[in-house]
């Protein structure tokens, strides 16, 4: 068995990456409350939409999301390659009254998966939450959707994005350090670093899931990693247009007559304007909205997110000092009128630059205990997570060339 495919990774591993352990009908009811309001109020996609929709499921893991459209509604077909995961959806599916909504349950992965001779087959909705970022290249996945995907139907895409991912490789970095100057298993390492930030969220998966998801995960890197503006223009010549997204990735201050039609173009324009704007909130997780475009910005930042991802394969003092250099101008910018933030916010991400600029030294000077008492004692450390996890929802509005 290989990594060439995140599912090929799944399938060495002893546990289901993304598995809540519903035990009882409370906790499906707490996990579709939480599914009600992304779907209603961020991704404007509420639970009526899905009534009687043909949906496709991309590896749904366990199956706890595909419950919820389920009940919902929706006739799902779940495509999960991962063949150990089939028997825990089944019996979700049977303990939770929806065995009559799963109307398939097939092991192709996406690109494997056949495409429908007929409109007919095809489906109103495909949703790939968790994997789709690491397939490569990204118009792949973005044409073959479209071939299995009705006109006016819609895409649901959560990936990992590439900004918001500097915590989150940080986290891996701080985890490969320590594990390389204590010898410790990846779990015992992960436990001794973060048990108190982990246990400072709710949450309903276990941390043995999330070592294995995150921190060990060899996809969860920059080279994977999506950067929206990309996506969204590999996405319209693929035939899809832009629904909505969470974080927005449109311009939501843009103001005009109700009766003006913005063409493709303009749309792009002020779209890549807006995520310019955004990159600081997507990194921090917070609203840190640009009065203007900082011209440096991006390049600075992209050096901090390679440096740190070069520090998880070989920890070294020039790409430590990189990073320094970065959160430097970061923390330089943040106290600045350039940066539109709530005082609060600004000041909570300021709090984590200063917390990483403290925690760098303790990892070049390669002292694990002081390590471990810094990320489980520093509030700025253990407040912040970044903003990695985005979703976006494609509507098709053009038919496949190839369909």
């Amino acid at each position: 068995m290989t990594n060439d495919t995140l599912y090929g990774y799944y399938l060495q591993q002893d546990v289901l990456p993304t598995v809540g352990h519903f035990e009882e009908y409370a906790d499906l009811v707490a996990h579709e409350e939480h599914r009600r309001r992304l779907f209603t109020d961020k991704l404007h996609l509420p639970p009526a939409m899905f009534r009687g929709a043909r949906l496709l499921e991309f590896g749904p893991d366990a199956g706890e999301n595909s419950l919820v459209f389920a009940q919902w509604g929706a006739d799902c077909t779940l495509a999960e390659p991962n063949r150990k995961a089939h028997d825990t959806i089944r019996k979700y599916f049977a303990k939770f009254d929806q065995t009559q909504r799963l109307r398939a349950l097939r092991s192709e992965d996406l690109v494997q998966y056949p495409v429908p001779v007929g409109d007919a087959e095809r489906f109103d909705v495909v949703d790939a939450e968790g994997f789709i970022y690491t397939i490569q290249p990204t118009s792949l996945w973005l044409e073959k959707c479209a071939r299995l995907t009705r006109v006016g139907g819609f895409l649901v895409v959560f990936h990992c994005e590439a900004y918001g991912g500097f915590m989150e490789l940080m986290l891996k970095v701080i985890h490969s350090r320590f594990r390389a100057l204590t010898g410790l298993a990846p779990q015992l390492a992960a436990e001794r670093l973060y048990q108190t930030k982990w246990d400072s969220i709710p949450h309903k998966r276990r941390m043995e899931s999330w070592t294995m998801d995150v921190l060990m995960n060899p996809f969860v890197r920059l080279k994977y990693f999506l950067e929206p503006r990309a996506l969204c223009d590999e996405a319209q010549a693929a035939g899809w247009s832009l629904y909505s997204a969470w974080p927005h990735y449109a311009d939501v201050l843009d103001v005009h007559w109700f009766k003006r039609t913005l063409s493709a173009e303009q749309l792009a324009r002020l779209r890549a304007d807006f995520l310019k704007r955004s990159r600081v909130s997507h990194l921090f997780g917070r609203k840190h909205f640009l009065a203007c475009v900082e011209p440096d910005l991006e390049p600075n930042l992209w050096s901090l997110l390679t440096a740190t991802d070069g520090l998880i394969d070989q920890y070294d003092v020039a790409g430590a000092e990189q990073c320094i250099q970065q959160l430097h101008r970061l923390e330089t910018l943040l106290q600045s009128d350039a940066v539109i933030s709530e005082p609060v916010d600004r000041e909570a991400s300021l709090q984590t630059v200063r917390s990483y600029l403290r925690l760098f030294p303790l990892l070049t000077e390669g002292r694990p205990e002081a390590i471990a008492e810094f990320c489980n004692q520093d509030a700025g450390f253990i407040l912040t997570w970044g903003m990695p996890s985005h979703f976006t929802v494609f509507q098709k509005t053009a038919v496949s060339g190839t369909a």
